[in-house]
């Protein structure tokens, strides 16, 4: 269930499940029942960046741990593209901070053994 599915199903039943159908304005209701239609985008797993980020921690897991610039230098990147998608691979568990000063990145298991296709 998407996010958006759960938070629409979470205001049903615990806001509109308890409120009569007049007590709702319209636009209220002509809005939320135009929210619910909306058709999710489906967003992709990894970002580009991301995606190069991670194959290649992938194929360096000789090395336990990366300084954000290590990683740029290898793929030919910016510091600041690597760090951008790097906060995006830690939010989504593929990665973890390691060290604060400076701040060192590891894989986690999942980032570890997550088959990245093409």
């Amino acid at each position: 269930m998407s996010k958006k599915s759960e938070f629409i199903k979470f205001v049903e039943y615990h806001l509109f499940n308890n409120l009569e159908t007049e007590d709702i304005p319209n636009d209220v209701l002509l809005y939320w029942n135009a929210f619910k239609q909306e058709t999710e985008v489906e967003k992709p797993l990894f970002t580009d960046n991301g995606k190069l980020i991670l194959k290649y921690l992938q194929e360096h897991q000789k090395e336990d741990s990366w300084k954000a610039r290590d990683i740029a230098e290898g793929l030919f990147m910016t510091s600041k593209r690597v760090s951008g998608a790097m906060r995006k691979l830690v939010t989504d568990g593929y990665i973890e901070k390691l060290g604060q000063d400076p701040v060192v990145y590891g894989l986690t298991e999942t980032g570890k053994n997550i088959v990245i296709e093409d």
